[in-house]
């Protein structure tokens, strides 16, 4: 009977499976919407449901059963604490996954983005994260909850409600003049700036102004020279540095080696302005003089590291860099 690895990948906006053969061929990539227990109504109810009927669905079209899958890596939005990981562990047991590793997503882009295995993930994509894993196999999560961890980088909900506030600044505080703010009066069809808060709280609480989809009009703001939509981007930028030289720290990386620092999630991917990830570069490699950091924009899905973890983990050879990131370009 022939044996399979599954790699998934779970975020608060989409989702990845990928399936593949014992000998690291991709079967199928099945794609979901997004699973974290967090934004569900459900919660982990929902979660289990929906995770459940993906698998089946991606097994079914395959012909596969859960029973032959020798080996499975998950990278998980929502799970933070050690309680959430027991809880989801429990869950991928009762589907009938038996041999399997699970993280927060964030994880994934390390052997995703990093040849060796080890090194910094930072992702700003629905939220924000940063994830790391150095050669003792000691892991680090730093931000991830939201207001709790201060996530001021909070993917792109949290530049969504900067935009927010940076309009409201300029209409009521004598903030600086943005053309963000035109872009929101067009936006809401409205010419007088006391009908702005009405007029926005009433498409945001009706999800028509999904605020996660917003940074691509900060990055259009900052090519026409905004320096308001260009402090954001500072902002958040020197965030993500600090936290990544907090991680360099905690889990003491050798001075001497190779750092692998992989950027990850549409934010940074996506951007359509150098200004964020230039930024951040050059903060971190500032507050770190001397030390080889080697920067990765990630340019495969996040869940090739979750397949690339799967084999690692069945045979620990971690020779399966080449062959599984091939696959997904």
């Amino acid at each position: 009977m022939p044996e399979y690895v599954v790699g998934v990948d779970i975020g608060g906006t989409k989702s990845h499976l990928a399936l593949f053969d014992a000998e690291g061929n991709i079967i199928e990539l099945g794609q979901w919407g997004g699973l974290n227990h967090e934004g569900m109504s459900g919660s982990f109810v929902q979660f289990e449901n929906e995770l459940g009927q993906f698998v089946n669905q991606v097994f079914s079209k395959n012909s596969v059963s859960i029973n032959q899958v020798s080996g499975a890596a998950f990278g998980i939005a929502g799970v933070d604490t050690k309680e959430q990981h027991s809880i989801v562990s429990q869950i991928l047991k009762k589907i009938g996954f038996k041999n399997f590793t699970l993280t927060n997503d964030a994880y994934l882009g390390i052997p995703a983005g990093s040849r060796n295995g080890v090194g910094i993930c930072a992702i700003n994509g629905t939220g924000c994260t940063i994830a790391g894993l150095n050669k003792k196999g000691d892991f680090l999560q730093i931000g991830g909850l939201g207001y709790i961890t201060g996530d001021k980088g909070g993917g792109g909900a949290y530049m969504g409600t900067r935009m927010l506030s940076e309009v409201y600044n300029e209409l009521f505080r004598k903030g600086t003049p943005t053309i963000l703010t035109s872009y929101m009066f067009e936006n809401l069809g409205i010419t007088n700036k006391y009908d702005y808060v009405e007029k926005i709280c009433k498409k945001i609480n009706a999800g028509n102004f999904p605020l996660y989809k917003c940074s691509p009009i900060i990055f259009e703001a900052v090519k026409q020279n905004d320096s308001v939509a260009a402090s954001i981007l500072r902002e958040i930028a020197e965030s993500y540095a600090n936290g990544i030289s907090c991680m360099i720290e905690e889990l003491k990386f050798p001075d001497d080696d190779d750092l692998y620092v992989v950027l990850a999630g549409s934010v940074f991917v996506k951007g359509d302005h150098p200004l964020l990830v230039d930024t951040l570069k050059g903060k971190v490699s500032n507050d770190n003089p001397g030390r080889r950091i080697k920067y990765n924009l990630l340019n495969v899905p996040n869940v090739a590291g979750a397949v690339i973890w799967a084999f690692n983990l069945l045979d620990g050879k971690n020779d399966y860099y080449d062959k599984v990131c091939s696959q997904f370009t």
